[in-house]
């Protein structure tokens, strides 16, 4: 699951809303010490994904914090969200999405956008991950290569090797490897 979350470059076909939400050509995948950062324009013009005139958030921020919550801030109005993944067996994650507004009233536009991220973009992102993961329980999968841009975009998955760097530290930490 986490992998999914540390690059971009199945957004173009998993995510057809979003790659019009977001100027992908300046999305950027930076990784520091226990963190990453995902940081792209987005929300400055009509989108397949939700309605963003009049926002005051213009920009995607997207924080990676080792190992398993993400926080988001996405274009509309002053907003941050956290996502935490739990692992619950093997082949089984547990997720939760709290959403927070700069005010305690919901806009028709915020509601829009919290359906746009409950009910079409984690959809999309899990079935995806299951798509996957059926892939690797079949013969003909063998461990790929990861796929690097040296400039840091979201097409890449230097996001992914940091993350995977991290969990090995944390194993031979505790004497697993």
């Amino acid at each position: 699951m986490v992998d999914n979350f540390l690059e971009c470059y199945h957004c173009h076909v998993a995510h057809p809303d979003f790659v019009t939400l977001v100027e992908m050509d300046t999305y950027v995948v930076t990784t520091h010490g226990i963190y990453s950062s995902q940081m792209a324009r987005a929300g400055y013009s009509a989108n397949a994904a939700y309605d963003v005139s009049g926002s005051s958030v213009k920009d995607l921020a997207v924080w990676w914090l080792w190992p398993n919550t993400c926080l988001m801030r996405y274009p509309g109005r002053g907003n941050f969200s956290v996502m935490q993944m739990v692992p619950a067996g093997p082949e089984r994650t547990l997720e939760t999405l709290d959403f927070y507004l700069d005010t305690g009233e919901l806009t028709e536009a915020d509601e829009e956008s919290i359906r746009y991220m409950d009910e079409v973009l984690q959809p999309e992102d899990i079935a995806i991950v299951e798509s996957v993961q059926r892939g690797m329980r079949t013969p003909a999968f063998t461990q790929g290569r990861i796929v690097c841009d040296p400039g840091g975009s979201g097409l890449s998955e230097h996001g992914v090797h940091h993350f995977h760097g991290l969990l090995l530290d944390a194993y031979r930490r505790a004497g697993a490897v």
